[in-house]
């Protein structure tokens, strides 16, 4: 991780830093307009919107790269993933005029008066393509992970009189299926696994509800015990099950949500989304190219069937050093090749245009950790382990 003394002393001394911050903004009010609330417009509009008719669907987007995710495209073009990501956002938000949408978006790291650092998170709420809402928070407030954005979603309720289309999307790096440490540039000290994830969707989603969908626009997120710890809190998952390279899914497809599912049928959606984001991917990167569909009731047999299997596999490998531990197809392990291993699963799988991969036709849809043997394997560079998150 790039400069962990830094980000250390930064996260244990922010709160410290935050008061004398504050102190700094009631003596100079005029040098700091930031303070300032919204103009007087913006809060009429905002009033206006708050109050308008129910939502027809309700989406809820995490944008999580330490904002400064990048890639290249194959002619050599630098792409800022979280930028791209997070306008890819707003413009979903301006185009349907029948939506909410939330959005938490990670801020690169600012500092006021060079010493005194601002928060490192950006929350948006629109509602019928207008904003209503912007703030910023501290991301790692709260006990665990998403507490701070749980609490922001929760003090925007909308009065529902219909069931609306609910739609979770989350962009980062790989959420680990171990302890997660080290995930985090700006909280080194905290951890987010896929347990931790899952509690943040529960959280989300209350007692009594699911998502409709949720796009995983991670590496590796399509390991049994990923998509199983998911099925409670959603009905349909779009995900990769092999590695992004920091190229993030596309969102265009849904510009447009209440023209392609007017009468929400979100399966047949899902699929055509992640056509549209694989056909994406496969033109602008060279590496393996993976988007799956889980259908959450239909894959629940496959997933029961091999869950303790693959938790004792997850035992086994917890307290591997890094770089030992590598994910393959499921296929590849003859242990996880069961019946129903396709049941629910629709795959796009285009292989790698070089390597040693690149005569692969078909993957299973599931992506399986274990152990690395040949010591040639391990990623020794910093740079491509970066790459490969």
């Amino acid at each position: 991780m790039k400069h962990a003394q830094k980000r250390t002393i930064t996260s244990v001394t922010r709160r410290f830093q935050t008061q004398a911050g504050i102190i700094a903004c009631v003596a100079l009010g005029v040098a700091l307009s930031a303070c300032s609330g919204m103009p007087t417009d913006f809060i009429t509009a905002a009033d206006k919107n708050l109050k308008a008719a129910p939502p027809r669907s309700s989406m809820v987007f995490i944008i999580h790269g330490d904002a400064d995710y990048t890639y290249h495209t194959p002619d050599g073009q630098e792409r800022q993933a979280d930028r791209r990501t997070l306008q890819g956002a707003r413009n979903v938000a301006r185009q349907n005029k029948e939506a909410e949408v939330y959005i938490f978006h990670q801020r690169p790291a600012q500092y006021r008066f060079f010493v005194v650092p601002i928060p490192d998170g950006e929350f948006l709420l629109y509602r019928n393509g207008a904003i209503v809402q912007r703030d910023t928070y501290w991301r790692g407030d709260g006990s665990s992970r998403f507490d701070a954005e749980v609490e922001l979603y929760r003090q925007f309720p909308t009065e529902c009189q219909t069931n609306p289309a609910r739609f979770f999307f989350y962009f980062g790096h790989e959420i680990s299926e171990f302890d997660g440490a080290g995930y985090d540039e700006s909280h080194p000290e905290r951890t987010c696994n896929v347990r931790e994830f899952s509690e943040g969707l529960r959280k989300f989603t209350g007692d009594s509800l699911k998502f409709d969908l949720l796009v995983l626009s991670t590496c590796f997120g399509g390991t049994p015990y990923t998509i199983g710890a998911l099925g409670p809190y959603t009905r349909t998952v779009v995900a990769s099950p092999d590695n992004l390279h920091l190229s993030y899914f596309d969102l265009q497809a849904f510009a447009r949500l209440g023209e392609l599912a007017p009468d929400n049928d979100i399966p047949r959606f899902a699929a055509s989304y992640a056509r549209h984001t694989f056909n994406r991917l496969a033109q602008e990167v060279q590496t393996a190219v993976t988007v799956a569909v889980y259908d959450m009731h239909r894959s629940r047999d496959y997933l029961s069937t091999v869950e303790r299997l693959y938790a004792r596999r997850l035992s086994e490998l917890q307290d591997s050093p890094p770089g030992s531990v590598e994910y393959v197809d499921c296929s590849e392990e003859k242990a996880f090749v069961l019946p129903g291993m396709r049941d629910g699963v629709t795959i796009l799988f285009r292989p790698a245009i070089f390597g040693r991969s690149k005569s692969t036709r078909i993957h299973s849809g599931w992506q399986c950790c274990r152990a690395v043997q040949p010591p040639d394997t391990i990623c020794s560079d910093s740079s491509e382990k970066r790459d490969m998150k």
